[in-house]
């Protein structure tokens, strides 16, 4: 594949020939262990218009392209392998289900028989007992009573009658996606509550289960009771037996039912977990790039760190006390039968802890809030310490880090200090409370059993039962400190998905294929916040197809928020900017950019191989387009010299041991694979040696009339490569025209204006 080429987006459908097959063990992940072999045997499967390798691997997965076949997704493959589950090379039903969400499509099961389903709900899958599973794709035009079929197990369609095999269907229906994202026709603000919506069943059968093991809880203390007066109090050991066993019942039953709500509250916990740790990581990935790229990395990560505690507190300990909390009259009122005034008691004790929780709740809660910033603001410093090790030990300022340092450190301690105060201090006086509560119960049952209105037994057991409702009550204050903390963290949760995600809707969307990429702009203006001074004022330019465009000036003169414009990473606020006519804020944000290759100032190589960082733009990309790739920007040589060429790991600490100039090329190199008609590149050489720019002045010119390159430097010997450039100053266009003259503004040759 040469760099002028312009491919056409991959669908599944795509005609591509055999020998261009990936092989499986070329591409495995040498890194970690682990592989998405599933993804490249697809991806091979795609490239070669062949399921023979999907069926060796997983019936499922043999079933995937002909169910979405026939279920009518003509889309990008590239959206089909990103929708695969990563690093697993099987594939399971509930995956094969969760990858047809992710594209836009939710499935019912209905269990029936095979030969029973109407071709009304045609095409579905169907799983019989067996667990061999069959695509029905429609009845036979030809034969009456035939159903055309895909057999997972034959590896082919077929026609035939249908046995009588008992089964699951499952029928799929496409929902509103943008991109295979589920798109809520609820409020943002409501998306908490729709999370814990989604578990209602689930809370169901935990009430359920929460009722019965309170009603086993309560028959112990009768049980406690009718012993003492019935069997110690008759002397008669004859009942002791059936109630010993009855007793033994229950509490086995007790341990049952325990069992069973553990898991299902495992269950819950892992999937809240689950949701919220993906559906936020979703959401921020969605987020348009100025709404994120201005936050630090590390209070992103101590924002999502914070989101934690909202799981921690609904699958929690907490969690089981939540439960118990509405069962708590019902032991009340059992108090008031069998003790009779003693239940004022309990009901006395949940006013006073209610009272004194609402009173010391700003307290505690302000405290554990200082708490949760002091421990963040020492992390984001952390992270600011171990990225930045290099420029503090070349400005030898260790001491004054390391004072820094404890600055953090003590303020974090003396947090910690005061929120366990005040832990202590909640904890005491619910101790305290209990006991009072108890001897209190104690002292009016004593009086009672000496008045003849309660026997001994029936103390007892009211002795047990106060324990457990004081218990709840307990716990729900000791929970006071962290509720603020966890409704705070809710609220945020709350207001990040409710911000406006980018766009990627195909209904609006103009297919971008066949672009010829003239560029646009006609006075743009761009200002990052409403109170900032404007990025961009009133700037116009037209780069023709094949042009070369250079766009310089100062620092912070708005040369990178021009190109990021034009990349679709930011909006134009003001003026027009257009790709072949197409304003780009109609254009789907993905498709834009699949249509320019952007290759920012500071290269980020990620975890996996140096092929799959290539790959990150083309996912169908073969070895051979690799190679070509690499040979345009002139690291071909330097990777084939690796032990492992292609698949050597790259990414995190390895990155450092590599060179600027290969680490460029890197990024050239996956900017340039998808052969995207416009290329961007922001200050390319700005960390190149000699030997790296004479390579990049080499990549320039043999770019120039294939494709519409927008550069943005300083360096004089890529500004004479352009056919025009353009000089910024605070925002304003300062000269536009012939590289030579801006080369002369740039040094004060020529005044605004000439």
């Amino acid at each position: 594949m040469s760099m002028d080429t312009v491919k056409d987006p991959h669908t599944i459908d795509d005609q591509l020939s055999a020998d261009e097959a990936v092989s499986v063990a070329d591409q495995k992940t040498v890194a970690d262990d682990q592989n998405d072999a599933l993804s490249e045997v697809l991806t091979a499967a795609l490239r070669a218009d062949s399921l023979d390798d999907l069926q060796s691997g997983s019936p499922y997965s043999a079933c995937l392209l002909p169910l979405l076949r026939a279920l009518g997704w003509n889309h990008y493959a590239r959206e089909l392998i990103e929708a695969l589950p990563h690093f697993s090379d099987y594939l399971e039903l509930v995956d094969l289900r969760n990858i047809l969400v992710r594209l836009g499509y939710e499935s019912m099961p209905r269990k029936t028989r095979l030969n029973q389903l109407s071709s009304e709900l045609y095409p579905c899958l169907f799983v019989g007992e067996d667990d061999k599973p069959l695509v029905l794709l429609a009845a036979d035009e030809e034969h009456e009573g035939q159903v055309r079929y895909f057999d997972a197990e034959q590896g082919q369609e077929l026609v035939g009658h249908l046995d009588n095999l008992k089964g699951c269907a499952y029928l799929f229906t496409h929902i509103n996606t943008t991109h295979g994202q589920t798109v809520s026709t609820k409020s943002s603000s409501e998306w908490f509550d729709q999370l814990l919506g989604r578990f209602r069943n689930l809370f169901g059968w935990l009430l359920g289960m929460t009722f019965l093991i309170n009603l086993i809880t309560m028959s112990v203390p009768l049980f406690i009771m009718m012993v003492y007066d019935k069997v110690i109090g008759a002397e008669s050991v004859d009942a002791l037996p059936t109630m010993v066993a009855g007793i033994i019942l229950l509490l086995i039953s007790d341990i049952v039912l325990r069992y069973f709500r553990g898991r299902l509250m495992g269950n819950m916990a892992g999937r809240m977990d689950y949701l919220i740790g993906v559906e936020t990581f979703r959401q921020i990935l969605n987020l348009p790039p100025i709404l994120t790229e201005r936050s630090t990395m590390a209070a992103q990560l101590a924002r999502l760190k914070q989101f934690d505690s909202v799981r921690d507190f609904f699958t929690g300990p907490n969690a089981s006390t939540l439960l118990d909390l509405p069962f708590i009259p019902l032991m009340i009122a059992l108090i008031a039968f069998i003790a009779g005034w003693a239940a004022v008691v309990p009901v006395v004790m949940l006013l006073l802890f209610m009272v004194f929780g609402l009173m010391w709740l700003p307290v505690s809660a302000g405290r554990v809030l200082r708490t949760g910033q002091a421990r963040n603001d020492k992390q984001k410093m952390l992270i600011q310490s171990l990225s930045g090790r290099s420029e503090i030990k070349g400005a030898a300022a260790e001491q004054s880090w390391l004072g820094r340092f404890r600055e953090y450190s003590a303020e974090s301690s003396t947090a910690n200090y005061k929120a366990a105060v005040a832990s202590a201090v909640i904890n005491a006086v619910s101790q305290a409370g209990v006991a009072i509560g108890s001897l209190a119960v104690l002292v009016i049952g004593v009086y009672s059993v000496m008045a003849g209105d309660m026997t001994v037994g029936a103390l007892i057991a009211t002795m047990v039962l106060i324990g457990k409702v004081l218990s709840p009550i307990q716990q729900t204050f000791l929970s006071f400190g962290r509720f603020k903390q966890v409704m705070a963290a809710v609220k945020q949760l709350n207001q990040l998905m409710k911000l406006d995600v980018e766009k990627n809707s195909r209904a609006s969307s103009v297919m971008l294929s066949g672009l010829k990429g003239r560029i646009g702009i006609d006075r743009i203006s761009f200002r990052y916040s409403p109170n900032s001074d404007p990025a961009l004022t009133g700037v116009s330019l037209v780069a023709e197809p094949g042009e070369m465009v250079v766009i310089t000036g100062d620092t912070g003169s708005g040369k990178s928020t021009l190109v990021k414009l034009i990349a679709g990473m930011y909006k134009p606020q003001a003026g027009s900017l257009t790709l072949d006519e197409h304003d780009i804020r109609q254009l789907n944000v993905k498709d834009l950019r699949r249509a320019i290759a952007y290759v920012p100032q500071n290269a980020q190589l990620f975890h996996g191989t140096i092929a799959q960082n290539i790959r990150m733009n083309d996912v169908l990309a073969t070895d051979e387009d690799l190679r070509s790739v690499a040979q345009s920007v002139g690291i071909l040589d330097d990777i084939l010299a690796l032990p492992q060429g292609f698949e050597t790991p790259i990414g995190d600490e390895r990155t450092q041991r590599l060179t600027p100039g290969f680490v460029h090329g890197i990024s050239m190199a996956r900017a340039f694979v998808c052969s995207a008609p416009v290329v961007i590149l922001d200050e390319p050489g700005a960390s190149l040696d000699r030997e790296g720019d004479m390579k990049l002045v080499s990549q320039l010119r043999a770019l120039k009339g294939k494709k519409t390159v927008l550069v943005v430097t300083h360096r004089p010997s890529h500004i004479r490569l352009a056919d025009k450039a353009i000089v910024l100053d605070k925002g304003l266009t300062k000269f536009a025209g012939e590289p030579e003259q801006a080369l002369q503004v740039l040094v004060g040759g020529l005044r605004e204006g000439k």
